[in-house]
């Protein structure tokens, strides 16, 4: 038997969502020996990768307040749905990375 979980059932399908999405956008856009090369290019510039992360965070926060206000995204392939799973997304990411500079 499986550990029972107390949650609302649409809270783990979302993060089963979000583990696919992670993965697909991961092939994408990082290297195979490095998950986050994406995220990291910002220390080419001196800022570190978690802050780097950080500042991808304030756009979509500044998207989704944008969409607050209008209620309506012009560009179609992404709604507010996708911009908080990928806020939630670049959340856990930036635990990650922040972790990692810790231990530099």
């Amino acid at each position: 038997m499986g550990k029972k979980y107390y949650g609302h059932p649409d809270f783990y399908k979302l993060l089963a969502k979000m583990k696919e999405i992670h993965s697909n956008k991961n092939h994408d856009y990082s290297g195979e020996n490095e998950p986050f090369r994406n995220f990291k290019m910002s220390e080419e510039m001196g800022i570190p990768a978690w802050k780097g992360c950080l500042i991808r965070m304030g756009d979509k926060y500044s998207r989704l307040c944008s969409f607050a206000k209008k209620e309506e995204y012009k560009v179609k392939d992404e709604n507010i749905e996708d911009t908080l799973l990928d806020l939630a997304i670049y959340s856990i990411i930036d635990i990650i990375l922040y972790r990692e500079n810790l231990k530099k």
